[in-house]
């Protein structure tokens, strides 16, 4: 049958009601970001301090309001996505570099869980290197319990999805304690 106007109207609302928004930190040029549109998510905010990426940023989403530095960012002035996503920086658990983890100044994960903690997202999507298991992830996992967050993870090869090259990375989806788990 044909939908009468108001009946389009009726299903662009619940559609629009149904779309997740994205909150993007360490953005890069927004390859996470782009899979989750593709998916039909919505990215409403970024999170980069790259000036190259930036300009990058900035050409393909003009729209989306970019926060810059997480060290910087007061969560209280940022809009709630449902799903806050990110690769933090990866550097203090690669066993490409020098493991110092926690002491590395490049470790930022404190803020990730700041920012976990005060918006309260129904979803967080943390993608990190596969050393981040040996060193840092089980950390990870338990302040995410800490703040009332379950977490299931897996490793994924760049390879499982069609790339001709390995590169294992862990991916951490964390929902508020009490939702349904992943199968």
């Amino acid at each position: 049958g044909v939908c009468s106007v108001h009946d389009r109207a009726t299903a662009r609302t619940v559609e629009q009601e149904m779309t997740l928004t994205v909150g993007s930190l360490f953005s890069g040029i927004g390859g996470l970001d782009l899979g989750l549109e593709r998916s039909g998510m919505k990215v409403i905010w970024q999170s980069e301090i790259d000036p190259y990426a930036c300009r990058v940023l900035n050409k393909h989403l003009p729209v989306v309001v970019h926060h810059g530095d997480i060290q910087e960012i007061n969560w209280g002035d940022v809009v709630r996505p449902d799903v806050l996503c990110g690769g933090y920086p990866c550097q203090p658990f690669s066993t490409a570099g020098k493991r110092q983890g926690e002491q590395d100044p490049r470790h930022l994960w404190p803020w990730v869980r700041q920012a976990i903690s005060e918006l309260r997202p129904r979803y967080a999507i943390l993608e990190n290197v596969r050393g981040h298991l040996s060193m840092g992830g089980v950390s990870v996992i338990g302040e995410l319990a800490s703040i009332g967050y379950d977490a299931e993870w897996r490793v994924v090869s760049a390879a499982s999805v069609g790339a001709n090259h390995r590169r294992d990375r862990i991916i951490i989806v964390a929902y508020p304690q009490s939702q349904y788990r992943m199968s």
